[in-house]
């Protein structure tokens, strides 16, 4: 199997599938501190940035041989380094994360009050993801081998978590059963799916900057925290959009 084929069949088929859910819900109406958008608008939003942030990084792995595409599996057409089915995986992950979100929006009943101290909470969460970042940099800066490419998600991913919790952690407390519902099984889905693929040998992911902790299946523990990373931070992207400037979203 071809990784075109892989995402012909693993990615576009649960998207059909949410677009037809979507379109039975969306007489159903959004939480009362959701601000309507059009959720066309939040896809070319979310997936542009998606795309821009994530290019720069990926190029970088692939030029690092951090994972490697055989030629047989691809179509040989490459924008940098990357092939293009893995701009195809960037913009196809990221519409299945917000369609999921906005599918969920209209179907999760809004908690009455927020089930967490917020200014703690938030705190906590910025604090930790900030100090994970910079442990990870630290990591790459004295050349953790094995580590490098858990250093290089967590370097990558979790300033941006940290950003979004400090524009809109309230928000993101008073909708965490959205945001799980949301995370939890569009993550598992996506590891299911690359377990699959890395086993079919669409993609291989190099043992020497690995740590080598592999789920049951086969699947190096990084990819495992950069899907639910990446899932989470579409899923938070998109609250942000639907709250930003409510006033019971935020202070």
């Amino acid at each position: 199997m071809t990784y075109a084929e892989f995402l012909a069949i693993f990615l576009l088929p649960p998207l059909v599938g949410l677009t037809w859910a979507h379109k039975h819900l969306k007489n159903r109406p959004l939480p009362n501190d959701f601000v309507p958008r059009h959720l066309g608008g939040v896809l070319v939003f979310l997936v542009t940035a998606a795309v821009l942030y994530t290019t720069p990084w990926d190029n970088y792995l692939v030029a690092q041989k951090i994972w490697t595409y055989p030629p047989a599996r691809v179509w040989g057409l490459h924008l940098g380094w990357v092939p293009l089915e893995e701009y195809l995986f960037f913009i196809l992950q990221t519409a299945l994360g917000t369609l999921a979100f906005s599918w969920h929006s209209r179907r999760v009943p809004l908690p009455s009050k927020l089930p967490f101290q917020c200014p703690l909470a938030v705190g906590i969460v910025v604090t930790s993801a900030t100090g994970i970042a910079a442990a990870a940099g630290y990591g790459l800066w004295v050349g953790w081998k094995k580590g490098t490419y858990l250093c290089l998600i967590a370097s990558w991913a979790l300033p941006v978590v940290a950003l979004q919790w400090i524009l809109g952690g309230r928000a993101f407390l008073r909708h965490y059963r959205l945001l799980l519902l949301t995370v939890l099984p569009v993550t598992l889905y996506l590891i299911a799916a690359d377990t699959w693929a890395i086993r079919s040998g669409i993609w291989h992911i190099t043992e020497a900057t690995s740590l080598g902790w592999r789920l049951p299946g086969g699947l190096p523990i990084e990819e495992a925290l950069f899907f639910a990373l990446t899932t989470l931070m579409v899923a938070q992207g998109a609250l942000l959009i639907y709250t930003w400037r409510h006033r019971k979203a935020f202070p």
